[in-house]
Protein backbone atom coordinates (compact mmCIF):
# COMPACT_ATOMS: atom_id res chain seq x y z
CA UNK A 1 0.00 0.00 0.00
CA UNK A 2 1.12 3.53 -0.69
CA UNK A 3 2.45 5.44 2.28
CA UNK A 4 0.53 8.00 4.33
CA UNK A 5 2.08 11.38 3.49
CA UNK A 6 -0.71 13.86 4.23
CA UNK A 7 -2.92 14.84 7.17
CA UNK A 8 -5.94 17.12 7.35
CA UNK A 9 -6.52 19.36 10.34
CA UNK A 10 -8.80 22.00 11.82
CA UNK A 11 -9.20 23.94 15.04
CA UNK A 12 -9.91 20.61 16.73
CA UNK A 13 -6.23 19.72 16.37
CA UNK A 14 -3.99 22.06 18.35
CA UNK A 15 -0.45 21.95 19.65
CA UNK A 16 0.93 20.33 16.48
CA UNK A 17 4.69 20.10 16.08
CA UNK A 18 4.94 20.42 12.30
CA UNK A 19 8.69 19.82 12.30
CA UNK A 20 8.29 16.40 13.92
CA UNK A 21 5.35 15.66 11.65
CA UNK A 22 7.39 16.45 8.55
CA UNK A 23 10.30 14.34 9.80
CA UNK A 24 7.84 11.46 10.18
CA UNK A 25 7.20 11.54 6.43
CA UNK A 26 4.18 13.85 6.31
CA UNK A 27 4.87 16.23 3.45
CA UNK A 28 1.41 17.75 2.97
CA UNK A 29 -1.37 19.15 5.12
CA UNK A 30 -4.94 20.10 4.16
CA UNK A 31 -6.22 22.79 6.52
CA UNK A 32 -9.83 23.70 7.19
CA UNK A 33 -10.33 27.36 6.35
CA UNK A 34 -13.86 27.44 7.78
CA UNK A 35 -17.47 26.47 7.14
CA UNK A 36 -20.79 27.89 5.98
CA UNK A 37 -21.68 31.10 4.17
CA UNK A 38 -19.95 33.77 6.25
CA UNK A 39 -16.28 34.67 6.56
CA UNK A 40 -16.96 35.06 10.29
CA UNK A 41 -17.08 31.25 10.33
CA UNK A 42 -13.38 31.09 9.62
CA UNK A 43 -11.56 28.27 11.39
CA UNK A 44 -9.96 29.77 14.49
CA UNK A 45 -6.69 27.91 13.88
CA UNK A 46 -6.42 28.45 10.13
CA UNK A 47 -3.89 31.27 10.24
CA UNK A 48 -1.74 29.52 12.83
CA UNK A 49 -1.86 26.16 11.08
CA UNK A 50 -1.00 27.76 7.75
CA UNK A 51 1.90 29.78 9.15
CA UNK A 52 3.40 26.86 11.04
CA UNK A 53 3.06 24.39 8.17
CA UNK A 54 4.49 26.93 5.71
CA UNK A 55 7.47 27.54 8.01
CA UNK A 56 8.33 23.84 7.64
CA UNK A 57 7.93 24.07 3.84
CA UNK A 58 5.08 21.56 3.84
CA UNK A 59 2.72 21.39 0.88
CA UNK A 60 -0.58 23.04 1.79
CA UNK A 61 -4.17 22.57 0.68
CA UNK A 62 -7.44 23.87 2.10
CA UNK A 63 -10.96 22.57 2.67
CA UNK A 64 -14.27 24.28 3.39
CA UNK A 65 -17.14 22.50 5.17
CA UNK A 66 -20.52 22.98 3.49
CA UNK A 67 -24.03 23.50 4.80
CA UNK A 68 -25.31 24.83 1.47
CA UNK A 69 -28.89 23.97 0.49
CA UNK A 70 -28.89 25.91 -2.81
CA UNK A 71 -26.57 26.87 -5.64
CA UNK A 72 -26.63 30.43 -4.36
CA UNK A 73 -25.47 29.25 -0.96
CA UNK A 74 -22.61 27.33 -2.59
CA UNK A 75 -21.38 30.52 -4.24
CA UNK A 76 -21.60 32.37 -0.93
CA UNK A 77 -19.59 29.60 0.72
CA UNK A 78 -16.93 29.82 -1.99
CA UNK A 79 -16.66 33.59 -1.59
CA UNK A 80 -16.43 33.27 2.20
CA UNK A 81 -13.70 30.68 1.75
CA UNK A 82 -11.75 32.94 -0.61
CA UNK A 83 -12.08 35.85 1.78
CA UNK A 84 -10.68 33.76 4.63
CA UNK A 85 -7.78 32.47 2.53
CA UNK A 86 -7.00 36.04 1.52
CA UNK A 87 -4.85 35.28 -1.54
CA UNK A 88 -2.53 32.92 0.30
CA UNK A 89 -0.28 30.73 -1.78
CA UNK A 90 -1.52 27.11 -1.91
CA UNK A 91 0.20 24.03 -3.31
CA UNK A 92 -2.96 21.93 -3.55
CA UNK A 93 -6.60 22.51 -4.54
CA UNK A 94 -9.32 24.00 -2.35
CA UNK A 95 -11.64 21.10 -1.49
CA UNK A 96 -15.40 21.41 -0.90
CA UNK A 97 -16.34 19.19 2.04
CA UNK A 98 -19.77 17.69 1.37
CA UNK A 99 -20.98 15.37 4.08
CA UNK A 100 -23.61 17.10 6.20
CA UNK A 101 -26.74 14.99 6.75
CA UNK A 102 -28.97 18.05 6.39
CA UNK A 103 -28.09 18.16 2.67
CA UNK A 104 -28.95 14.61 1.61
CA UNK A 105 -32.63 15.51 1.09
CA UNK A 106 -31.59 17.74 -1.82
CA UNK A 107 -30.81 14.78 -4.06
CA UNK A 108 -27.93 13.92 -6.38
CA UNK A 109 -28.62 16.41 -9.18
CA UNK A 110 -28.92 19.43 -6.88
CA UNK A 111 -25.93 18.47 -4.73
CA UNK A 112 -23.80 17.97 -7.82
CA UNK A 113 -24.86 21.40 -9.05
CA UNK A 114 -23.96 22.84 -5.65
CA UNK A 115 -20.51 21.24 -5.84
CA UNK A 116 -19.97 22.60 -9.33
CA UNK A 117 -20.94 26.16 -8.38
CA UNK A 118 -18.53 26.18 -5.43
CA UNK A 119 -15.68 24.79 -7.53
CA UNK A 120 -16.25 27.12 -10.48
CA UNK A 121 -16.35 30.14 -8.16
CA UNK A 122 -13.06 29.02 -6.62
CA UNK A 123 -11.44 28.58 -10.04
CA UNK A 124 -12.32 32.14 -11.04
CA UNK A 125 -9.86 33.29 -8.38
CA UNK A 126 -7.10 31.18 -9.96
CA UNK A 127 -7.17 28.41 -7.37
CA UNK A 128 -7.72 24.80 -8.31
CA UNK A 129 -10.81 23.09 -6.90
CA UNK A 130 -11.74 19.66 -5.64
CA UNK A 131 -14.56 17.77 -3.93
CA UNK A 132 -14.28 15.82 -0.68
CA UNK A 133 -16.91 13.25 0.27
CA UNK A 134 -17.19 9.73 1.62
CA UNK A 135 -17.96 6.64 -0.44
CA UNK A 136 -21.69 6.76 0.34
CA UNK A 137 -21.94 10.34 -0.86
CA UNK A 138 -20.01 9.74 -4.07
CA UNK A 139 -22.17 6.69 -4.78
CA UNK A 140 -25.58 8.07 -3.84
CA UNK A 141 -25.62 11.86 -3.47
CA UNK A 142 -23.10 13.19 -6.02
CA UNK A 143 -22.48 12.53 -9.71
CA UNK A 144 -18.99 11.16 -9.16
CA UNK A 145 -18.21 10.65 -12.85
CA UNK A 146 -19.23 14.20 -13.77
CA UNK A 147 -17.23 15.77 -10.94
CA UNK A 148 -14.16 13.63 -11.53
CA UNK A 149 -13.86 14.89 -15.10
CA UNK A 150 -13.48 18.47 -13.90
CA UNK A 151 -12.15 18.52 -10.35
CA UNK A 152 -9.78 16.78 -7.99
CA UNK A 153 -11.40 13.99 -5.94
CA UNK A 154 -10.64 13.45 -2.27
CA UNK A 155 -12.29 10.28 -1.00
CA UNK A 156 -13.00 9.47 2.64
CA UNK A 157 -13.22 5.71 3.17
CA UNK A 158 -11.88 4.07 6.31
CA UNK A 159 -11.07 0.75 4.78
CA UNK A 160 -8.10 -1.39 3.76
CA UNK A 161 -8.53 -0.28 0.14
CA UNK A 162 -10.19 2.63 -1.65
CA UNK A 163 -13.16 1.54 -3.74
CA UNK A 164 -13.26 4.63 -5.95
CA UNK A 165 -10.53 6.13 -8.08
CA UNK A 166 -9.35 9.33 -6.38
CA UNK A 167 -6.46 11.75 -6.15
CA UNK A 168 -6.32 11.61 -2.36
CA UNK A 169 -7.67 8.86 -0.10
CA UNK A 170 -8.49 9.70 3.51
CA UNK A 171 -7.94 6.23 4.88
CA UNK A 172 -8.34 6.79 8.63
CA UNK A 173 -9.67 9.18 11.23
CA UNK A 174 -7.66 7.51 13.98
CA UNK A 175 -4.18 7.77 12.50
CA UNK A 176 -1.13 8.48 14.62
CA UNK A 177 1.87 10.50 13.48
CA UNK A 178 4.78 12.16 15.23
CA UNK A 179 4.17 15.73 16.31
CA UNK A 180 0.60 15.16 17.51
CA UNK A 181 -0.30 12.96 20.45
CA UNK A 182 -3.90 12.19 19.52
CA UNK A 183 -5.87 10.64 16.67
CA UNK A 184 -5.63 12.50 13.36
CA UNK A 185 -7.02 12.08 9.84
CA UNK A 186 -4.41 10.47 7.58
CA UNK A 187 -4.33 10.48 3.79
CA UNK A 188 -2.62 8.68 0.94
CA UNK A 189 -1.90 10.73 -2.17
CA UNK A 190 -2.23 8.75 -5.40
CA UNK A 191 -1.97 11.63 -7.87
CA UNK A 192 1.13 13.77 -7.35
CA UNK A 193 -0.23 16.34 -9.80
CA UNK A 194 -2.34 17.72 -6.95
CA UNK A 195 0.93 19.51 -6.07
CA UNK A 196 1.62 20.73 -9.58
CA UNK A 197 0.04 24.10 -10.32
CA UNK A 198 1.35 23.98 -13.90
CA UNK A 199 -0.30 20.63 -14.69
CA UNK A 200 -2.82 20.79 -17.53
CA UNK A 201 -4.69 17.51 -17.33
CA UNK A 202 -8.33 16.67 -18.03
CA UNK A 203 -9.43 18.46 -14.88
CA UNK A 204 -7.73 21.72 -15.73
CA UNK A 205 -7.30 22.06 -19.48
CA UNK A 206 -6.84 25.65 -20.56
CA UNK A 207 -6.41 26.91 -17.00
CA UNK A 208 -3.93 29.75 -16.72
CA UNK A 209 -1.58 29.36 -13.79
CA UNK A 210 1.03 31.59 -12.25
CA UNK A 211 4.57 31.44 -13.63
CA UNK A 212 7.22 29.83 -11.45
CA UNK A 213 10.23 31.55 -9.93
CA UNK A 214 13.52 29.72 -9.48
CA UNK A 215 16.45 30.78 -7.32
CA UNK A 216 19.69 29.60 -5.78
CA UNK A 217 22.31 31.08 -3.47
CA UNK A 218 26.01 30.73 -2.73
CA UNK A 219 27.34 30.14 0.78
CA UNK A 220 30.98 29.47 1.76
CA UNK A 221 31.93 29.60 -1.90
CA UNK A 222 29.48 26.84 -2.93
CA UNK A 223 26.33 27.27 -5.03
CA UNK A 224 23.42 25.41 -3.38
CA UNK A 225 20.72 23.54 -5.36
CA UNK A 226 18.00 25.46 -7.16
CA UNK A 227 14.69 26.07 -5.37
CA UNK A 228 11.29 26.61 -7.03
CA UNK A 229 8.66 28.90 -5.47
CA UNK A 230 8.09 27.97 -1.82
CA UNK A 231 8.96 24.29 -2.14
CA UNK A 232 11.97 25.01 0.10
CA UNK A 233 14.12 27.94 1.12
CA UNK A 234 17.43 28.79 -0.49
CA UNK A 235 20.33 28.86 1.93
CA UNK A 236 21.81 27.11 4.93
CA UNK A 237 20.77 28.17 8.41
CA UNK A 238 23.70 29.83 10.09
CA UNK A 239 25.68 30.35 6.86
CA UNK A 240 25.90 33.82 5.32
CA UNK A 241 24.70 34.19 1.73
CA UNK A 242 27.15 35.96 -0.61
CA UNK A 243 25.45 35.63 -4.01
CA UNK A 244 21.99 34.90 -5.44
CA UNK A 245 20.62 34.00 -8.89
CA UNK A 246 16.93 34.33 -9.82
CA UNK A 247 14.87 33.50 -12.92
CA UNK A 248 11.20 33.12 -13.86
CA UNK A 249 9.44 30.71 -16.23
CA UNK A 250 7.53 33.57 -17.87
CA UNK A 251 7.88 37.33 -17.69
CA UNK A 252 10.91 39.34 -16.58
CA UNK A 253 12.67 39.80 -13.26
CA UNK A 254 15.48 42.03 -12.03
CA UNK A 255 17.12 41.81 -8.65
CA UNK A 256 19.95 43.28 -6.61
CA UNK A 257 21.69 42.76 -3.29
CA UNK A 258 22.97 44.99 -0.53
CA UNK A 259 26.28 44.49 1.26
CA UNK A 260 28.25 46.63 3.70
CA UNK A 261 29.42 48.59 0.63
CA UNK A 262 25.84 49.45 -0.38
CA UNK A 263 23.55 48.33 -3.19
CA UNK A 264 25.25 46.43 -6.00
CA UNK A 265 24.00 46.88 -9.59
CA UNK A 266 20.71 45.33 -10.69
CA UNK A 267 20.94 42.12 -12.73
CA UNK A 268 18.37 40.16 -14.73
CA UNK A 269 20.25 37.06 -15.91
CA UNK A 270 20.58 33.58 -14.45
CA UNK A 271 24.02 32.12 -15.05
CA UNK A 272 26.46 31.47 -12.21
CA UNK A 273 29.35 31.68 -14.70
CA UNK A 274 28.34 35.17 -15.86
CA UNK A 275 30.00 37.64 -13.50
CA UNK A 276 28.28 40.67 -15.06
CA UNK A 277 24.58 39.78 -15.33
CA UNK A 278 24.18 36.12 -14.29
CA UNK A 279 23.76 36.65 -10.57
CA UNK A 280 23.76 39.36 -7.91
CA UNK A 281 26.68 39.53 -5.52
CA UNK A 282 30.45 39.89 -5.39
CA UNK A 283 31.41 37.37 -2.75
CA UNK A 284 30.63 39.75 0.12
CA UNK A 285 28.03 38.87 2.74
CA UNK A 286 24.52 40.06 1.84
CA UNK A 287 22.22 41.80 4.32
CA UNK A 288 19.28 42.70 2.03
CA UNK A 289 17.83 41.89 -1.38
CA UNK A 290 15.44 43.59 -3.77
CA UNK A 291 13.40 41.75 -6.45
CA UNK A 292 11.02 43.13 -9.07
CA UNK A 293 8.78 41.09 -11.41
CA UNK A 294 7.13 42.31 -14.64
CA UNK A 295 4.00 40.37 -15.63
CA UNK A 296 3.45 39.64 -19.33
CA UNK A 297 0.27 41.31 -20.59
CA UNK A 298 -1.21 37.98 -21.71
CA UNK A 299 -0.86 36.52 -18.23
CA UNK A 300 -2.18 39.66 -16.56
CA UNK A 301 -5.27 39.55 -18.76
CA UNK A 302 -5.81 35.83 -18.17
CA UNK A 303 -5.42 36.09 -14.40
CA UNK A 304 -7.14 39.48 -14.26
CA UNK A 305 -4.27 40.83 -12.18
CA UNK A 306 -0.59 41.75 -12.28
CA UNK A 307 1.75 39.62 -10.23
CA UNK A 308 4.53 40.77 -7.92
CA UNK A 309 7.60 39.14 -6.48
CA UNK A 310 6.84 38.24 -2.87
CA UNK A 311 9.94 37.47 -0.84
CA UNK A 312 11.48 37.43 2.61
CA UNK A 313 14.84 36.68 4.21
CA UNK A 314 16.13 35.75 7.63
CA UNK A 315 19.10 37.19 9.47
CA UNK A 316 21.62 34.49 10.34
CA UNK A 317 20.01 31.93 12.68
CA UNK A 318 17.09 34.30 13.34
CA UNK A 319 13.41 34.38 12.41
CA UNK A 320 12.32 35.62 9.00
CA UNK A 321 11.67 39.32 8.46
CA UNK A 322 8.26 40.34 7.05
CA UNK A 323 7.29 39.63 3.45
CA UNK A 324 8.23 42.26 0.86
CA UNK A 325 6.35 42.84 -2.42
CA UNK A 326 8.53 43.94 -5.36
CA UNK A 327 10.21 47.23 -4.37
CA UNK A 328 7.07 48.68 -2.83
CA UNK A 329 7.34 51.12 0.07
CA UNK A 330 3.62 51.42 0.90
CA UNK A 331 1.87 49.84 3.89
CA UNK A 332 4.99 49.83 6.02
CA UNK A 333 7.18 48.03 3.47
CA UNK A 334 10.84 48.99 3.07
CA UNK A 335 11.30 48.45 -0.65
CA UNK A 336 13.59 45.49 0.06
CA UNK A 337 13.83 42.44 2.34
CA UNK A 338 16.38 42.43 5.15
CA UNK A 339 17.95 44.74 7.68
CA UNK A 340 21.19 46.58 6.91
CA UNK A 341 24.03 45.26 9.03
CA UNK A 342 22.40 41.87 9.58
CA UNK A 343 23.74 39.26 7.17
CA UNK A 344 21.16 36.81 5.80
CA UNK A 345 21.19 33.01 5.59
CA UNK A 346 17.82 32.06 3.99
CA UNK A 347 15.60 33.35 1.19
CA UNK A 348 11.99 32.53 0.24
CA UNK A 349 10.52 33.70 -3.09
CA UNK A 350 7.20 33.34 -4.92
CA UNK A 351 5.15 35.21 -7.51
CA UNK A 352 1.76 36.34 -6.19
Amino acid sequence: MAKVSCVDISEFQQGINFNKMKNDGIKAVIIRAGYGRESSQKDSMFESHYKNAKSENMMIGVYWYSYADSVGDAEKEAKACLECINNKSLDMPIYYDLEDNSQTKLGKAKLTEIAERFCETIKKSNYRAGVYANLNWFNNYLDYDKLKKKYSIWLAQYNSVNELNCDIWQNSSTGRVSGYGKNIDTNIIFNESVFNSKKEDDKDKGKITKPDIFYRVRCDGVWLPEVKNLEDYAGLKGKAITDIAIKVSEGKVWYQVHTKSGWLPKVSGYDIDDLENGYAGNGSKIDAIRVYYTTPQSIAESLNKYLVAKYKVSAISKEYFDWQLDDQTSNGQDGYAGLFGNNIDRVLLVLE
